[in-house]
């Protein structure tokens, strides 16, 4: 019968291939693949762009030699006068500086810290302690800012810190 035909050897070995055929992994089927194009910079990612440093101008006590007008509108703000002698004067107008000013003073520069110490009164209050300290930040060869680094006297502080121009 037809089972008797089954039993020949090359139908044996037929049925083996076609059952190893039907076992095996599917073919593999080429997926396309997607092509994502890389994102233009204008650095290449290994390279930092430089980073401009400030330039850091010291000040030194020759620098501060001269007359300076505050560059601070507010009303308190004073002119000021560092002389090689050291000694200054602050005052409200330029003419006061030569005439007779608010303040006349002494200073001490050491490093980037300018102290001034009230020597003569006029018109003006008294603080606390005759002696503040600032610190002195030079932005170029003819403009000055003073921060208050160490003082106890707001009307002081009111006319002494803020922006200055060297007058010729």
């Amino acid at each position: 019968m037809w089972y008797q035909k089954l039993s020949h050897p090359l139908v044996k070995i037929a049925v083996v291939l076609l059952f190893l055929v039907g076992c095996s992994a599917p073919a593999a089927t080429a997926v396309p693949s997607k092509v994502i194009p890389p994102t233009p910079t204008t650095v290449p990612p290994t390279e930092i762009p430089p980073t401009p440093t400030p330039t850091v101008l010291h000040p030194s006590a020759e620098m501060l030699i001269g007359n300076w007008q505050p560059l601070s509108s507010h009303k308190d703000a004073t002119f000021l006068q560092i002389n090689s002698d050291d000694t200054c004067r602050q005052s409200y107008s330029l003419d006061g500086l030569t005439d007779v000013p608010e303040v006349e003073c002494t200073y001490i520069f050491d490093g980037t810290y300018f102290s001034l110490t009230a020597v003569k009164l006029n018109g003006v209050p008294e603080c606390p302690s005759l002696t503040g300290k600032y610190e002195v930040r030079l932005i170029s060869e003819d403009q000055i800012e003073l921060i208050a680094a160490k003082d106890n006297c707001a009307p002081r502080i009111m006319s002494t810190r803020g922006e200055y121009q060297r007058i010729p």
